[in-house]
This record gives C-alpha cells, structure tokens and sequence, in this order.
C-alpha cells in the first residue's frame, strides 16, 4: 500500500504489519487478526481502506485560501479513568471538536482496542473524521495512536502504519496527504518515555525527513509526544521529582549524580531540519504537561508539532491550549499548529 516507496529515507515494511506476531503481548486485549491496510480486522472490526488518490488528483483546490490545521494530543489512558468512567474522553472529544482541525494525532489509547475499537470510530463519528488504521505500541503497555483526518479537506496519497518496522518503543504512523491544496507528509509518534539514549536512537531514524531526500524537497510535520522538552526550553527543576522519574529526562553525570535535562534527541531533530513553531513565531513556549500528580509535579514541555525545513515558512500559528478545562481533561495539554497554503 505504499506508494511512494522510492521516496522513503529509509528501507520500510511492504505493507503495514498488523499481525499480532509483530506486535508482542502488551496486556491489552486489541489484539489484531489480519494484516493489510484495506482493513485490517482488530477485534471483530475492519478500517476501510483510505481512499488513495494520485497526487495529481489529491488537491482540495477551493480550500487552498485556508490554514491547514493540526494537532496532538496525548489523551492520558484514552481518557479512561481507572475506575472505567469515560466522562474525560467525552469531553476530550467535546474540546477536539472546538477546534475544527484537519488532522488530529492522538497518543496513549489504552483500551481503546476493546470492543472492536469502537471508541476510536465514536470519537472519529463525533468529530467528522475518518481514522486510519491505528498504530499498535510494541512494548509500551498498549499506549497506541491514531492518525484522524477530515474528509472533506484532506485526501491521503498513502498510509504506513509501521513505518519503522517495530523498532520504536510506541510505533511510528507516516501518512502523506493533501491538506486543503498542500502535500504534506506527517509523522506521528510517542517517543520512548525511558531515557535519553533510547529517544536518541528514535531521533537519529526520523532525521532522513528533516529536508530533501533524494534530492526531492519532502514537506513534513512531527507530531507526538516526544517525551523531551525544547532545544531552547528553560531547565526544570527536576530535584522536584523521584530520582526514579529523573531518570527519564536527565543526564548521568561522570560522578554519579543527575545532571541538567538530556535534550540529544530534539537537539538532532533541529540539526536534521525540524523546527519548533514557537521558536520561529518568536513566542515563548509553553509547557504541555507535568501538573497533573506529584510523580512529575515540574511544568515542562514534551509535546509538539515540528516543521521540517521546507514547511516551516508556512507556519502561521502554534498554540497550546492551556486553560483549568483542559488540565482536568489529561496530563497533556492539546497542541495546535496552523500551516498556510504554499505558494503557486
């Protein structure tokens, strides 16, 4: 179902692998049936195939005077809380649909695979989207992702939902698109929560899409939860946290002890290409997560939406929405990025 194969900066599965074989046990019960994009069977429900359009024929021309907007939002456990009430996810999708977005990436879907993922259908229903097929986390506990964009303002030219082949610690989605007139190539993504090293190597896979690749300009977003504050973010204070959470955002210094935060990953995203919305609109950047208990009670940035080299002059607005509705909703807090149309 890959299309564009020869443009990939990196050898990629034939078609995306939802076999339960490639995705081992992670305690949750979506285990997946039949492999194939044109509808891969997760528990007793198919994802119809997206309907691919050449790129000729991919443009959404009386749409092409409008920002493309996107968004990513990490949902906390699907916005299940752990008594099984679901008044967050609820009022999650009541937000996501304030926003009128074109694209929403989604992280952390625990339980989501249950049913037959009907709350992933019910949440695409409720916003006047259509899912691809979700991304499927190896090793992280059943923390998947989706990809959901509007039909009426986006056509997909092609879909991978492994696109890394199983190697990162939450999956990686590839979609290339029209947005309202524009090809964009957008990742999706939950970069490994464990340590610097292990988002580094993630890092070092993505880096081929920062600019061109084969001498093709490639027009591409990275959205997710990256699990790493900005290249130009202020220290947190992460003395405030367990030495067991430091862990996963500090150095290790020669002595011993932890050092300042380990920024290796966004600090090579940046050398590849990417860039940070805020940074480029000259706004401070606001922190996305870390008020929601005492385990990481340090505000700090770990979600965004980077523009590679030849999006970024589009950028037009970047937003976080950062209100006391928006902080009962998750331990995440929603990011939005506007992109204009390029010019003819």
């Amino acid at each position: 179902m890959n299309t564009d194969r020869n443009h990939d900066p990196a050898p990629l599965p034939r078609r995306p692998r939802l076999l339960a074989a490639d995705h081992p046990t992670t305690g949750d019960s979506d285990r997946p049936t039949r492999t194939g994009l044109a509808g891969p069977r997760l528990t007793g429900t198919s994802f119809p195939e997206p309907r691919l359009v050449p790129a000729s024929a991919a443009a959404v021309p009386p749409l092409a005077s409008a920002p493309a907007r996107l968004v990513t939002y990490n949902t906390l456990a699907g916005g299940i809380d752990a008594d099984g009430g679901e008044r967050r996810r609820l009022e999650q999708t009541e937000f996501l649909a304030s926003l009128d977005a074109d694209v929403i990436a989604l992280q952390d879907l625990r339980g989501w695979g249950q049913g037959g993922w009907w709350r992933l259908w019910a949440v695409a229903h409720a916003l006047g989207m259509v899912p691809l097929p979700p991304v499927l986390c190896a090793r992280g506990g059943g923390r998947h992702q989706a990809l959901l964009y509007r039909p009426r303002t986006v056509r997909v030219v092609s879909y991978v939902d492994d696109a890394e082949g199983g190697t990162f610690h939450h999956g990686l989605g590839r979609a290339r698109l029209y947005v309202k007139d524009q090809p964009l190539t957008v990742l999706f993504t939950h970069l490994c929560p464990l340590g610097g090293a292990e988002r580094l190597a993630e890092a070092q896979w993505l880096t081929a899409y920062g600019d061109t690749w084969q001498g093709d300009p490639q027009r591409v977003v990275l959205a997710g939860d990256l699990n790493t504050i900005g290249q130009h973010d202020p220290e947190p204070d992460w003395f405030r946290v367990p030495a067991s959470r430091r862990s996963r955002h500090c150095h290790l210094t020669p002595g011993g002890a932890f050092g300042d935060t380990d920024r290796r990953a966004i600090q090579l995203l940046a050398k590849a290409g990417f860039h940070d919305p805020f940074d480029v609109l000259g706004q401070a950047p606001p922190c996305t997560t870390g008020y929601w208990g005492p385990e990481e009670a340090v505000e700090h940035r770990s979600d965004f939406i980077l523009a590679n080299w030849n999006v970024v002059d589009h950028v037009t607005a970047a937003d976080v929405h950062d209100t006391e509705t928006t902080r009962a909703l998750s331990d995440h807090l929603p990011v939005v990025l506007d992109i204009a149309p390029p010019a003819l």
